[in-house]
């Protein structure tokens, strides 16, 4: 899910919206192994440079060394 969620501003038809997200943490998860979750910051801007959102989510990922192909069918 997402947390801290914010809408800082309005956008209009017409904006174009840019997204960034950087990376926050990451840890292994400890219940899927070979897997790890990953903490990311996303803010959204539109064209003049201006935050209109932000939000942080966390996300299941494979692991270094695992592909999505090796966990399929483990659960």
């Amino acid at each position: 899910g997402m947390d801290e969620v914010k809408f800082t501003a309005p956008v209009f038809a017409g904006d174009t919206l840019y997204a960034e997200s950087e990376v926050l943490a990451k840890r292994e998860s400890q219940s899927r192994p070979g897997q790890g979750i990953v903490t990311i910051r996303t803010l959204g801007r539109n064209q003049r440079g201006e935050t209109v959102c932000s939000f942080t989510r966390n996300m299941l990922i494979p692991a270094r060394g695992q592909s999505v192909e090796d966990k399929i069918g483990t659960y």
